[in-house]
């Protein structure tokens, strides 16, 4: 399965097996192995896989797409956020919130505010 899903995020990117083996250190022929359920990638391979794709490492073995539990505090423990950026981004994440709990209320509340609507 995670070979597969790894040929899947690979030809997303318009990616050769021998780019995405050069890009995370391993021959083209494990690659290949690795997609079609040959081999199984070693843990330090799935994180650098995972980071490659830019997506979780859960996503690449369980194809869970999965939302950090505590986006809050993800987003207070980055570095590379000033202040002020994380301050918004709280913000808006407490808005959205607040505005999904109302149900469709959200579409409105952009209408109202002159934002544009999708």
């Amino acid at each position: 399965m995670v070979g597969s899903r790894a040929r899947a995020k690979r030809e997303a990117l318009g990616q050769t097996q021998q780019e995405l083996a050069d890009a995370v250190g391993v021959t083209h022929q494990h690659i290949s192995r690795i997609e079609s359920g040959q081999a199984s990638p070693s843990i330090d391979l799935v994180v650098r896989l995972a980071s490659t794709f830019g997506v979780t490492t859960d996503e690449l073995l369980t194809g869970a797409d999965r939302v950090p539990v505590d986006v809050l505090g993800a987003i207070r423990g980055d570095r590379q956020l000033s202040a002020a950026a994380k301050r918004h981004l709280m913000g808006l994440l407490k808005e959205l919130r607040r505005l999904s709990k109302n149900g469709d209320a959200f579409h409105g509340e952009i209408g109202r505010k002159g934002g544009r609507r999708s």
